[in-house]
């Protein structure tokens, strides 16, 4: 702000002053001097006069985007006025980081509102005696250790833009000690209407085709040229995290992980049966210029590695094929073999080509015939096909299924799933099933890909720990795509949220299976803050739990099961918009507890249940659609994507939801008795069917025949 009002008084002052130099250099000249000083004059002030009004236009977008309100109460004069005028000022073409430095900062909620909240939130949750201790605790808490605590977040506040993010990002993302795939990266999936053994499907075509795009989009990130992303296209929200999406590599450290990016990378890494190549990019053309390869050259270097993978694949068959497996264990194993690794000068030039790449692909043998099996398979691999610390590792099929995982230190779902609905719409292919490329090639001879080399003789007996206990994991995870025909379109003919619907719908199948209340987590975008990631929505109130409760006792009588269920959904649609403002209790209570950490005494409020347990039921909305021009036009039918369970005994649930359908994302453990992600989906579905019933009196469910006419899958 210094400099802009600098810049300001600079902008009147300098004409002004070279009008009175010009005066005193040329002195004899005084009919003219007055003309020519007028005229200077005249000029420094509708430059200043342009500059102010310039500043003053930023600077009224500033203070209008801090307004919060219009969540909250969306018809009021003032959020109208509110929004007229922001639309006004707001230019209609937005780069992606054109309007970070407007955003506001994150804020730090006072402590009492935190303490209370809190005990609202855990009290549905704990038994008479348990609310009791975690009361006394709490108050003992805002007493004594809270206010220096607070403090301590209070000058990060001071200090920084946001006091949330590096605590966020480095030390709980970057601290975690736990193994990524399932833990913490997410998988996302292709296109619905995609055939399984379609004859025109190709997989070579189709990976270069992403290869090309997704590299394309690489640098519209990297100039600044992709379009910034708009709420209800007037509220810019922040798009930091897109320097993290590509080209980075989550490093394993003993104690804490580092992030690195390469943003200048023009090579990706290739896997097909277990060996790895190096596939640069951007060579020298015709011209002696260095450009990037298009589709069709791209193709054929795919294929020179498929025809070189499939031909030492047999000679090496039973031998160590790579390191990835090392990307499944916890970090702090990993990075103690990492550190040997780097010894040996061949691992690490090979290190060093993996982890600056810009993305990972995977030529794959397998042949998925359902959703649920590229889902499991998107989140786990076989061991040595994934590089779990690579922002983006990319999937595609022999029979042409596409999926991706994503590390989730480096970004949420929306960011991944905006660049692949791109490439989707933007790669095209000819009747052969050959891709069409956007220019004509220019490279007539290419250099055939790198095949990696790695000395791993000395690490046999880890890697055979580690691929036991690996598979014991991934063959555990029991994921289900599932479809249900109804969406939102009926919740909003009922006047009420949809997501606060569907939540309450979780809420009820779960109690269903087992009789108890889960801690529940939803995620909330805080992307309105600079630098802002996410907070948790805490759907479960006392309001849900005696819906719950009461919704199969017939005694209990229809008036009062909507009354608890509509107060269950206003205090889940209240708690989001809080939790999108940064007005929850979540990240404020991770933030007292590190500052414990650091000033080396931890509250003893932290260790109890409430405070260190999982979540039981984690759940996750987000669209299906990004780009407005993209969302009018495309005709592909995005699936979405998931993530796993947070608890053994738990279930992971991801959610899109459209008008007339949800898709489901389900994930659970096997080796738990008490759960089932396809049970759960139908069970979810029961569930709306019911609650439309109550409230309506009528179910208008259609045969879901994709669903029914499936064995054990949820999906077709």
């Amino acid at each position: 702000m210094a400099n802009q009002t600098w810049n300001i008084i600079m902008g009147f002052v300098i004409p002004i002053v070279l009008g009175v130099m010009t005066m005193s250099i040329i002195p004899g000249l005084s009919g003219v001097n007055d003309k020519l000083i007028r005229t200077l004059v005249g000029v420094g002030a509708v430059v200043g006069f342009y500059f102010l009004l310039k500043f003053l236009k930023w600077e009224l977008i500033r203070k209008l985007l801090e307004y919060r309100e219009w969540m909250y109460d969306h018809y009021s004069f003032k959020t109208k006025a509110w929004g007229i005028l922001l639309k006004l000022l707001i230019p209609k073409k937005v780069k992606l980081f054109q309007l970070e430095k407007y955003l506001p900062k994150y804020p730090l909620p006072k402590l009492d509102d935190t303490c209370a909240k809190t005990l609202t939130m855990v009290k549905p949750l704990l038994s008479d005696e348990e609310f009791k201790k975690v009361s006394e605790t709490m108050e003992e808490f805002r007493n004594n250790e809270g206010p220096k605590l607070q403090k301590v977040l209070e000058k990060r506040y001071d200090e920084t833009e946001n006091w949330l993010a590096e605590l966020w990002n480095k030390y709980l993302y970057l601290g975690s000690r736990g193994p990524l795939p399932v833990h913490s990266n997410y998988c996302c999936l292709g296109d619905r209407a995609f055939q399984y053994n379609d004859p025109r499907s190709n997989q070579l075509s189709q990976m270069a085709n992403c290869i090309y795009y997704f590299m394309e989009y690489m640098g519209k990130i990297n100039n600044g040229s992709l379009a910034g992303m708009m709420i209800q296209d007037i509220v810019p929200i922040c798009c930091d995290r897109y320097r993290y999406l590509c080209a980075t590599t989550r490093i394993p450290g003993e104690t804490i992980d580092e992030m690195k990016t390469f943003p200048n990378s023009t090579h990706v890494i290739v896997f097909r049966k277990g060996l790895m190549y190096k596939l640069d990019l951007k060579v020298l053309d015709s011209d002696g210029k260095r450009t990037f390869l298009t589709p069709t050259e791209i193709q054929g270097q795919l294929k020179v590695i498929m025809e070189d993978a499939d031909l030492m694949g047999s000679k090496v068959e039973g031998e160590i094929p790579n390191p990835a497996i090392f990307t499944t264990t916890e970090r702090t194993r990993w990075a103690k073999i990492r550190n040997r690794m780097l010894v040996n000068r061949t691992n690490m030039e090979s290190l060093n080509i993996v982890e600056s790449s810009a993305f990972c692909f995977v030529l794959s043998e397998d042949t998925p015939q359902s959703h649920s099996e590229e889902f499991t398979s998107y989140l786990t691999g076989n061991g040595y096909d994934r590089w779990f610390d690579k922002s983006f590792t990319f999937v595609v099929n022999k029979n042409g299924a596409m999926g991706f995982n994503v590390e989730h230190s480096t970004s949420e779902a929306t960011l991944g799933g905006r660049m692949w609905e791109y490439t989707l719409f933007h790669g095209k292919y000819d009747i052969h099933g050959d891709p069409v490329d956007p220019r004509p090639p220019t490279h007539p001879t290419l250099h055939d890909p790198r095949q990696l080399k790695w000395e791993l003789t000395e690490f046999e007996d880890e890697i055979s720990e580690i691929k036991t206990e690996w598979d014991k994991l991934a063959t555990n995870v029991d994921a289900c795509v599932f479809y249900m025909n109804k969406g939102k379109g009926i919740v909003k003919k009922m006047k009420l949220s949809p997501d606060g619907f569907l939540q309450m719908a979780l809420q009820l199948a779960f109690y269903r299976e087992r009789k108890i209340t889960p801690k529940t987590y939803e995620t909330a975008a805080t992307r309105l803050f600079k630098y802002g990631r996410t907070e948790t929505i805490r759907p479960v109130s006392q309001h849900s739990v005696a819906f719950t409760k009461c919704f199969d006792d017939p005694s209990v009588p229809d008036s009062v099961k909507i009354k608890h269920l509509k107060s269950a959904i206003k205090y889940q649609t209240t708690y989001k918009f809080d939790a999108t403002n940064g007005r929850a209790v979540d990240r404020h209570l991770l933030g007292l507890y590190f500052a414990g950490k650091f000033t080396g005494n931890v509250p003893e409020l932290f260790k109890l249940k409430p405070f260190y347990e999982s979540d039981l039921l984690s759940t996750s909305q987000s669209p299906l659609r990004y780009d407005p021009v993209i969302r009018k036009i495309s005709t592909t039918d995005p699936i979405g994507g998931g993530f796993g369970a947070q608890r053994v005994d738990g279930y992971g649930v991801s959610y899109f939801m459209l008008e007339n359908k949800v898709h489901f994302l389900i994930s659970s453990f096997k080796s738990c008795s008490e759960t089932n992600s396809l049970k759960f989906g139908q069970n979810v579905e029961r569930a709306v069917d019911d609650l439309q019933v109550l409230l309506t009196g009528e179910n208008q469910q259609k045969p879901n025949k994709e669903i029914n006419g499936s064995v054990g899958k949820g999906d077709k």
